[in-house]
């Protein structure tokens, strides 16, 4: 079998970034597209895109995040990548990687991947990760903990799949004449989506939320581009409820979402939930990620990430979902080191005073 190789996206690649990403082993995935890596550009990164291949086929591609670093060099963050679904193929992956960094990148000192294989398929990832020279580390993305309802062809299906609860609570919302509409991605919606988000929990809990700058270009990179959208329900001539989802390909992704408890009904968030799965569905998705749960073993733990949001997202899907999380590969030890010691922690605070942003990643 030919070696796996490493390149360059060609430009005609890059012009056709997006539909490389949906079709990718794993599956497309927001944080590879052209709109996160504009989203990021902004934000002190410089994006790099990468094709694996073999004999001159296309096998993945990858989007690099690049972080110059005085006086170290270059570090690189591939977000959910290598974008593969098992541990063989991201071993490969990041083997290839590593031998083309060494050669054709010397001034990286470190590469952060983050496969997203599932950490009920590997479970010596750990092991397996030290056996190519990469060391493991939590991920970075909000989903490596994660709830996925898979989209069935017909509503009954999918519905009879939901909690009976959640079932009953669309139920409600549908007879007492809740309507779900989409909104358009302009100024007064994002300012709407912005008051949103800060009531999530009644207003009374501390939210990492990013600043409208990141949010606002965000959203309307990935608007523009079609592959996000608004949805929401209006009470009293305003929005109550709004929501914002992406698809790539055949994965939808919840991304962000907020309400206003006191103008909301029973059932009127399960029944915005539905409408989108069942928009992503008719529009080529497979399957819809609710965005963060905690793990299976903190869902019992009121202070894990995600707890409140826990039992509504499950009502749907039914179980959580565990990826592997990430792993560093050390290029320059040295370096690296430093880096973890010092660069890191300066770097994440010269960002959230340059960009008032609460995160480098």
């Amino acid at each position: 079998m030919d070696d796996l190789r490493v390149r360059e996206a060609t430009r005609d690649e890059l012009a056709g970034w997006d539909a490389l990403v949906a079709q990718n082993p794993a599956g497309g995935d927001f944080v590879l597209t052209a709109p996160y890596a504009e989203t990021k550009a902004a934000v002190g990164w410089i994006a790099r895109h990468l094709v694996f291949e073999r004999a001159d086929a296309r096998v993945s591609v990858a989007l690099v995040l690049e972080r110059r670093v005085p006086f170290l060099g270059r570090y690189w963050y591939l977000p959910h990548g290598p974008a593969v679904s098992d541990e063989a193929a991201a071993l490969e992956h990041i083997v290839a990687l590593r031998d083309h960094v060494r050669a054709r990148e010397p001034r990286v000192f470190a590469v952060t991947v983050e496969p997203p294989i599932l950490a009920d398929a590997a479970p010596q990832w750990r092991e397996r990760f030290a056996e190519v020279g990469a060391r493991a580390r939590p991920a970075l993305q909000g989903n490596a903990n994660t709830a996925i309802v898979q989209l069935q062809s017909d509503d009954a299906t999918m519905l009879a799949s939901f909690q009976k609860r959640c079932r009953n609570s669309i139920n409600r919302a549908i007879r007492d004449g809740v309507q779900v509409r989409e909104y358009p991605a302009n100024a007064e919606t994002f300012a709407q989506m912005h008051r949103l988000m800060t009531l999530v929990g009644g207003g009374g809990q501390t939210l990492r939320l990013r600043s409208h700058d990141y949010a606002e270009r965000f959203w309307r990179g990935f608007s523009e581009a079609g592959l996000g959208a608004f949805y929401g329900v209006e009470v009293g001539g305003s929005p109550a409820l709004l929501a914002y989802v992406i698809r790539v390909g055949e994965r939808a992704f919840y991304k962000d979402g907020g309400s206003e408890r006191d103008r909301t009904t029973p059932g009127m968030s399960n029944l915005l939930q539905w409408h989108m799965m069942r928009e992503m569905r008719d529009a080529g998705a497979r399957s819809y990620d609710l965005m963060g749960t905690p793990s299976k073993a903190g869902l019992t733990d009121p202070s894990s990430p995600n707890y409140t949001l826990a039992a509504f997202k499950l009502s749907f899907a039914g179980e959580v979902t565990e990826f592997i999380g990430a792993g560093d590969l050390v290029i320059r030890p040295r370096r690296y080191r430093l880096w973890q010691r010092f660069g890191l922690p300066i770097a994440q605070r010269v960002h959230r005073r340059r960009y008032r942003d609460l995160d480098m990643f």
